[in-house]
């Protein structure tokens, strides 16, 4: 995110329904219960499905000595696009964070740490629809805006 360009936007899922204060994301997001937890990954997860099933998901990788060429792949079946699209999913091909495109709805989507997925798009079709699978699955879509991303002094 930090190396977008001025005319991309973001958007993100996440099973909160507001930005994190620093004081609530050491509150929510150090040591969850393991139940707590499986709450989150099912209603994440949810999203990713719902999303999949509608939509082409493609994984992407940077190759070359400068990491400047984009290597697309589909996957080879729906079961291993919906066990990479989850939380902690990456892992399944070897990434920290999953993160793919859509290449209908002209988006990168990406996984972060804390239950909280990213769109990031320079054209606003995703949005109508991450708002649909958001309402279905139970998440919650937060805008970046200037005040979003300046918490308070």
């Amino acid at each position: 995110e930090n190396e977008k360009g001025p005319e991309v936007q973001v958007i993100s899922v996440s099973v909160f329904d507001h930005w994190l204060s620093p004081e609530e994301a050491c509150q929510l997001l150090e040591a969850v219960p393991p139940d707590e937890r499986k709450r989150r990954d099912t209603l994440m997860e949810s999203f990713c499905k719902r999303m999949i099933a509608e939509t082409e998901v493609l994984s992407y990788a940077l190759r070359g000595r400068k990491k400047d060429r984009l290597v697309f792949r589909t996957f080879n079946s729906r079961d291993a696009l919906t066990a990479y699209c989850r939380p902690n999913g990456g892992s399944s091909l070897g990434h920290r964070e999953w993160h793919v495109v859509l290449p209908e709805l002209a988006c990168a989507f990406l996984e972060s740490w804390d239950h909280t997925c990213h769109f990031f798009f320079v054209s606003p079709g995703i949005e109508e629809r991450a708002v649909h699978w958001a309402a279905q699955s139970k998440v919650h879509i937060l805008r970046h805006t200037a005040e979003a991303a300046m918490p308070p002094i």
